[in-house]
C-alpha cells in the first residue's frame, strides 16, 4: 500500500482523510436516517424522545463534519495547502470533540517506552497529520505498531503515544529526536512529560507509565 501511495504522489494525510470521510459518511448517514425515522412517529416516552433528539443532533453535527472534510479534500491543489489545513483545524476542532478520544494505529521504527506530549489544541490535528505523512511516507518499512491517542479538553490537547513490541533496548531517544526535530516547526512549545499530572488524571486522561526517563526531556530542544 505504501509503495502505491508513493507512486501516486498522494500525501498520506490525504489518503487517511479520504478513507475517514468515506467511513464517517456511511456510518453517520445510517444513524441520521434511523433517528429521524423514529422521531417522525409519535413517542410518548419523554426520555426516549429526548435521547433520540440528542442522537439525531449528534449525527447531524457529524454529517457537517464529513461535508467540511470533503469540501477541503476537493479544493484545488497548490500553495494554499497549509492554509487549507489551517481551515481544517478551525472548522473541525469544535466538531472533533464529539468523536474524541479516537485511536489511530500507525507503524513506526523500533521504539520502547511511553510519553505524554502536550500541544495547543489548535495545532493538534495538523501535528497528527504531519506525523502521519512524515513517518509513513518517508521512513523504511516499520517493525511494529505505534498507537496515538488524541484527546482535546478546553484549550489544551494531549497527543499520547504508546509503543509496543520491539526490543526493550531500542534507541528511544534517537527515535524521539527524529520525530520531534522534523515536527519542530509545528510543535513549537512542545512539552514532553515523564508522567501525567494530577489534573490530567482527574480529567480522565489515560495514565501513561513513565518508561522514557530523563532522556526524553532532551527531545524538547530537538
Amino acid at each position: 500500500m505504501m509503495e502505491e501511495l508513493k507512486a501516486s504522489g498522494s500525501p498520506v494525510w490525504r489518503f487517511v482523510l479520504e478513507r475517514a470521510v468515506h467511513e464517517f459518511n456511511n456510518r453517520v448517514g445510517g444513524i441520521l436516517s434511523v433517528s429521524e425515522a423514529h422521531l417522525s412517529r409519535r413517542i410518548d416516552n419523554r426520555e426516549l424522545r429526548e435521547s433520540l433528539h440528542l442522537i439525531r443532533d449528534g449525527a447531524q453535527a457529524a454529517s457537517e463534519f464529513v461535508v467540511t472534510i470533503a469540501e477541503l479534500l476537493t479544493a484545488e491543489e497548490g500553495e494554499p495547502e497549509m492554509t487549507r489545513l489551517s481551515d481544517l483545524r478551525g472548522n473541525l476542532l469544535p466538531k472533533l470533540r464529539l468523536f474524541l478520544p479516537s485511536r489511530i494505529q500507525i507503524s513506526a521504527p523500533p521504539c520502547s517506552g511511553d510519553a505524554v506530549i502536550r500541544v495547543n489544541a489548535n495545532q493538534l490535528l495538523f501535528n497528527l497529520l504531519t506525523l502521519l505523512e512524515h513517518e509513513l511516507s518517508e521512513e523504511p518499512p516499520p517493525s511494529f505498531l505505534f498507537e496515538l491517542v488524541l484527546k482535546v479538553e478546553g484549550p489544551i490537547g494531549w497527543l499520547i503515544y504508546h509503543s509496543t513490541g520491539g526490543n526493550a533496548g531500542a534507541a528511544q531517544a534517537g527515535f524521539c529526536e527524529t520525530v520531534f526535530s522534523r515536527m519542530r516547526p509545528s510543535l513549537s512549545g512542545l512539552d514532553i512529560q515523564e508522567k501525567p499530572s494530577e489534573l490530567e488524571v482527574a480529567m480522565g486522561f489515560p495514565v501513561v507509565k513513565d518508561r522514557v526517563g530523563s532522556k526524553a526531556r532532551k527531545t524538547q530542544d530537538c
